[in-house]
């Protein structure tokens, strides 16, 4: 999935103590009655039964009350799921939608949400799942097969393509689905498909009885938009925890808990205990900071260059940062080797500079150019670590740290790039071997103060070895379309929010994927080294032995960190603040630190 990158990168040092923090006052005087007291209204719990299958809470039992208040700076762009493309969209859809499995962060597997239980069959093409009896939807309909099964039909529509379709087919065959009785489906694949439990659980399941007559008329994709949750949230009817009540782009999002929510702690309250979640939508990442470290907001992301300075304020609110390690996530820098012409005839991109896109000595000639090392030192003063694969080295099962590692090295850069026919002018500007001069455009998303910063020192280390780089920014929406369905473009940097199982990025490795950002969509692998990476995924996805999967996944890693069809970046150190006065907190080391927002009280007061 698509996300903005949340590193910070300068060309120069700077202090420990942020100028964010020297100007906390005069932003908190800014902020001053953008909150949302006073507009919140009491919360209404009505005593509806519990689902047959409830599912028991094994945290300690806690109380009602209290507002959890969270910020972003970046709003959701849909609230449909078959649309939604970025972060900010499928977070605000899984507040009020569930999925029919569920990772669980802690437990590192897979455990049973809307499904309450499951079989696999003995050649392990068929997974037979129950659905939790009595669940009902936010509006009190009963949720059964037929909502899964209209799910589904709607997800391979031919008339609604989506991200998932891609994830869900196997083997060339999109995966097989029938409903057996009310609260029983089967789903079959072409062949045994390992991750099936954990890959099934992406996609929300959609209420029929709301959406079905939008679906007939070939409406689908127009529902559920931005619109509906200003002017007609109980429209977005859902299983999760929340329901949303109302929604101001620019200002907030505010969720009620669900009536009929199917989650209850061990004395038999319905979850979640919250009386409301916000969400406040602020200008970017700073602002977040500052409202936390003012006491305002209850859980913010800590960039790893703040970590000191926000420390120092946490007596005051009563909060705790707390190091979660590795960022799960991956950035990177790429170049657009799609070959072909646009509708117009023009070629996506030029060829002679199609020549040195698909050179993977330029390529990696560029990566030991980039003074990636100096950023860690200057930047994130010790806290964040070289990207080496195109997994992160946060999912430590998963990781292959003796990937091929490009250090800063710029005289190799050089050799790299002589070998390749290319040589310096006399003004010491890089030159094809055609006599073309080296000049890049590299998109990126505008919006936050921190790709700036890295394409500046990225734009500087470059020229030092002749390459002009010029950089184009865009909002985020404009930058998607150009990069998977326009393709006029040169390079462009972004990222991707990482996964528990690396079958999650199978639209990434495959070259048939949508997101195989360089080339994306090919009938067949275009390159040797692609239809290799091919034969690995489906390899580790046809096994059932968790070692084997964990070798073909290393290989696949290799072959990435050697061909280099993305330039990673930095991992940085991840940090979050969240207030002590929270109770059943559970932090784990990926994922979202409020996983479990449903379980989450305020602590008794004295």
């Amino acid at each position: 999935m698509f996300q903005h990158n949340s590193g910070t990168a300068l060309p120069s040092q700077r202090t420990e103590i942020p100028f964010l923090l020297q100007v906390i006052l005069v932003l908190l005087l800014a902020l001053a009655g953008t909150g949302c007291k006073g507009e919140i209204p009491g919360v209404e719990r009505p005593e509806y039964s519990l689902p047959l299958d409830v599912d028991i809470s094994s945290n300690e039992p806690g109380r009602y009350g209290g507002i959890f208040v969270t910020a972003e700076s970046q709003q959701p762009r849909t609230f449909n799921p078959l649309v939604a493309e970025d972060a900010y969209s499928s977070e605000a859809i899984g507040r009020f939608l569930n999925g029919l499995t569920f990772y669980h962060p802690l437990k590192e597997e897979v455990v049973p949400e809307l499904a309450r239980s499951w079989e696999i069959s003995e050649d392990q093409k068929s997974i037979t799942m129950h659905l939790r009896r009595g669940v009902r939807w936010s509006d009190g309909e009963p949720f059964t097969a037929s909502d899964v099964m209209f799910t589904f039909k709607a997800l391979f529509d031919e008339r609604y393509p989506n991200r998932y379709q891609g994830q869900y087919t196997i083997a060339g065959e999109p995966i097989g689905y029938e409903k057996i009785d009310q609260y029983t489906v089967r789903f079959s694949t072409a062949r045994p498909y390992s991750p099936f439990l954990y890959v099934i659980g992406f996609i929300g399941i959609l209420p029929r009885h709301v959406l079905y007559d939008a679906y007939e008329q070939g409406e689908l994709l127009q529902k559920w938009s931005i619109r509906t949750a200003m002017h007609q949230p109980g429209e977005l009817v859902g299983t999760g925890p929340f329901s949303i009540r109302s929604f101001r782009p620019g200002q907030r999002i505010l969720y009620e808990p669900n009536p009929h929510y199917w989650r209850a702690d061990s004395k038999g309250r319905r979850l979640p205990y919250v009386d409301y979640l916000i969400t406040r939508y602020v200008q970017d990442r700073n602002t977040e900071t500052v409202l936390f470290v003012s006491g305002q907001i209850d859980v913010s992301a800590i960039t790893p260059g703040d970590v000191v300075g926000v420390n120092r304020n946490s007596e005051l609110h009563d909060y705790t940062v707390h190091h979660r390690g590795p960022a799960t996530g991956i950035r990177f820098i790429w170049f657009n080797q799609k070959p072909g012409t646009n509708e117009q005839g023009r070629p996506y991109v030029e060829p002679h500079k199609l020549e040195w896109f698909t050179n993977k000595k330029f390529r990696q000639a560029v990566l030991y150019g980039f003074n990636r090392e100096g950023l860690i030192s200057s930047v994130y003063f010790g806290r964040a670590e070289l990207l080496h694969s195109i997994i992160s080295p946060a999912n430590q099962r998963w990781y292959n740290p003796d990937v091929r590692k490009y250090p800063y090295d710029p005289d190799r850069a050089r050799e790299l790039l002589a070998s390749q026919g290319f040589v310096y002018g006399a003004d010491g500007n890089l030159l094809d071997q055609y006599g073309n001069a080296v000049v890049v455009d590299v998109y990126a998303s505008e919006g936050d103060d921190i790709t700036p910063q890295i394409l500046s020192t990225f734009r500087e280390n470059m020229r030092d070895l002749g390459i002009r780089v010029r950089v184009r920014y865009l909002d985020f929406g404009t930058l998607v379309a150009r990069i998977s369905r326009h393709f006029e473009y040169e390079a462009a940097m972004m990222g991707f929010t990482g996964g528990a199982d690396p079958s999650g990025g199978r639209a990434i490795y495959l070259s048939s994927g949508r997101l195989h950002l360089w080339n994306p969509g090919q009938e067949e692998p275009h390159t040797e080294w692609e239809s290799r990476v091919d034969q690995l995924v489906y390899a580790s996805e046809e096994t059932f032995d968790p070692d084997e999967r964990v070798e073909y996944v290393h290989r696949m890693q290799e072959i990435f960190s050697e061909e280099l069809p993305l330039l990673f970046l930095l991992t940085p150190h991840t940090y979050v603040g969240l207030k002590n006065k929270w109770r059943n907190v559970r932090i784990p080391s990926m994922g979202s630190v409020i996983w479990n927002i449903d379980e989450l009280y305020l602590e008794p007061e004295h």
